[in-house]
């Protein structure tokens, strides 16, 4: 084990969620008696060269206007497993093999886009969703986050150039991306068909990647844009009365605003947005203690963890908007599963104690569920009442669980274990889904100490 020290509000009434478990399959692991990370890579393939391991070679952007670097952070609050370096740089690997696709090697007939999006997207490069000729912004939000902290900066800004050529409106201001690109056989996922609003989650992953490479490079590219998100997240995904994150713009305020996803609550994108939207700084301070306000008195109402979907009291709601996520608002499922790593990230970082504290509570009901063994963590857990039978959780809420255990010393022991469960976790050979691989890629980063904070006060 090794320390690292260097780097409310109005109430509207909603609709029950249900206890229907026929939403949500189980997700168990595939082939659990070949455990080990696949054996195909990126390697010898000349489109997807092998990356060198963190702190090699990988160039930073040719254009750094005139800024200048943070200096690198001293003190970091959590306490992680020995890392495993080789183990994280193949699955970065094979996250790319599977996940990552450009432009030039998938758009066959550009004519078909238009004159005004062939440049915009000339380029640029995407994160193949669930059906893989469509795109989500979630998805461009942790493909910037991972290939940031992997120091991928050529991938990095393909992705960013993907995002960049949907927004919602730029006359509006509201720069961040519409939610979803409609791929098809022509053009791939690189298509005209953009629908709908934003989503905040990936608004916020998005802007915390900007911030985070602009804080690292000094390039205002990246510093003037995440401001012009920060803004358009501000004045539309914001609640003004409550000051909690709707789940998106205008098209997306569930109940008028008065219904949250916790698991969008990303604490670190506030507290970048404090530090670098200096004309919101007070207004984003509000939303930092109204977020833990919120997260602590929803959390103690429960069995330690978060429901997936809650209104403005706490109260587990069906958010009406056809997830499965949401028929089974009151468990912590497929959206709870990344509220420890906003938890986690913030606490290691910033040493809150109000992270420290919300964390300490889940990694106990964690502890208590499991045994401290990793590989027996469910595909959800209820947030109130008898836990119900439920299928073996997949990579995604291993890691939630280990992350958690990163808190204190009295639970660093069992993180050493889990952490070689997720680094020996394929991904799946025959599934298209990326939300678990992705997860498991971001939590995988965490707990090997590649978050890496990019300045010192």
């Amino acid at each position: 084990m090794k320390k690292y020290i260097l780097p409310l509000l109005g109430l509207a009434l909603m609709v029950a969620c249900s206890d229907d478990a026929s939403s949500s399959a189980p997700n168990v692991v595939d082939n659990p008696d070949q455990p080990g990370i696949s054996s195909s890579s990126v390697a010898g393939n000349p489109d997807n060269p092998p990356l060198s391991s963190v702190g090699g070679d990988n160039p930073l952007p040719d254009s750094n206007p005139s800024g200048t670097p943070d200096p690198s952070a001293t003190t970091y609050y959590a306490t992680f497993p020995t890392a495993n370096q080789a183990a994280v740089q193949t699955m970065y690997n094979n996250w790319i093999a599977k996940f990552y696709v450009t432009y030039e090697e998938e758009v066959t007939a550009p004519v078909y886009l238009g004159s005004m999006m062939v440049p915009k997207l000339e380029g640029s490069a995407r994160i193949k969703f669930d059906a893989p000729l469509n795109t989500v912004s979630e998805g461009i939000g942790y493909g910037l986050l991972i290939t940031y902290f992997m120091k991928d900066w050529e991938r990095f800004d393909r992705l960013f150039k993907y995002y960049k050529a949907y927004p919602v409106s730029e006359a509006d201001g509201l720069y961040f991306m519409k939610w979803k690109v409609i791929g098809d056989q022509m053009n791939g996922g690189f298509s005209a068909d953009a629908t709908g609003g934003s989503a905040t989650d990936a608004d916020l992953d998005v802007m915390t990647a900007l911030f985070l490479a602009y804080g690292e490079t000094g390039n205002v590219d990246y510093l003037n844009y995440a401001k012009g998100i920060a803004g358009a997240i501000y004045n539309t995904e914001v609640n003004a009365t409550t000051h909690l994150f709707m789940p998106g713009n205008d098209g997306k305020h569930m109940n008028d605003g008065y219904v949250y996803n916790t698991s969008y609550f990303s604490l670190v994108a506030i507290r970048l947005a404090i530090k670098y939207d200096t004309e919101r700084s007070a207004q984003w301070t509000e939303v930092l203690n109204a977020t833990y306000e919120y997260m602590t008195k929803v959390q103690a109402a429960g069995n330690g963890l978060w429901p997936d979907w809650s209104n403005a009291e706490g109260v587990p709601t069906d958010p009406e908007n056809g997830s499965s996520t949401g028929k089974l608002c009151n468990y912590f499922g497929l959206e709870g599963v990344r509220i420890p790593l906003r938890i986690m990230w913030d606490y290691n970082w910033y040493g809150d104690d109000r992270a420290k504290t919300l964390a300490t509570t889940a990694a106990s009901f964690a502890l208590n569920s499991t045994g401290g063994d990793a590989s027996k963590t469910l595909i959800k857990y209820i947030y109130q009442g008898e836990q119900p039978t439920a299928g073996l959780g997949g990579a995604h809420f291993r890691g939630a669980f280990c992350s958690l255990w990163t808190v204190s010393a009295e639970t660093a022991p069992y993180t050493a274990a889990c952490n070689e469960v997720i680094l020996s976790t394929q991904f799946s050979a025959s599934k298209t889904l990326y939300f678990e691989p992705s997860m498991q890629m971001l939590y995988t980063l965490f707990l090997n100490g590649y978050f890496v904070k990019n300045w010192n006060y």
